[in-house]
């Protein structure tokens, strides 16, 4: 065999090597990325039953501002119709 041969054999044989070193490294991080995931979307899945139970809550306490909210209304609006009628009243 000619050494010219034998030195691209060489040549092709370290490509190969430096190939599958490259696609093994690949599919080490792609392991490590599936295992985060499973761990993201298992966190995730669990979200809405956490946040169930607070939607009951969320619209007990917006029944309770918006009755405080007409309330304050009520006591503004007889604030200053009595400021009115004492303005009007004093003159």
């Amino acid at each position: 065999m000619e050494p010219a041969a034998i030195v691209t054999l060489i040549a092709v044989a370290l490509a190969v090597i430096a190939i599958a070193v490259a696609l093994i490294t690949v599919a080490g991080i792609l392991a490590q990325v599936a295992r985060r995931l499973q761990i993201v979307i298992a966190a995730v899945s669990e979200i809405p039953a956490k946040v169930a139970p607070a939607e009951h809550v969320l619209n007990r306490i917006n029944t309770d501002l918006g009755d405080a909210q007409g309330t304050l209304e009520g006591l503004l609006a007889k604030k200053s119709g009595a400021a009115v009628t004492t303005n009007n009243g004093g003159e």
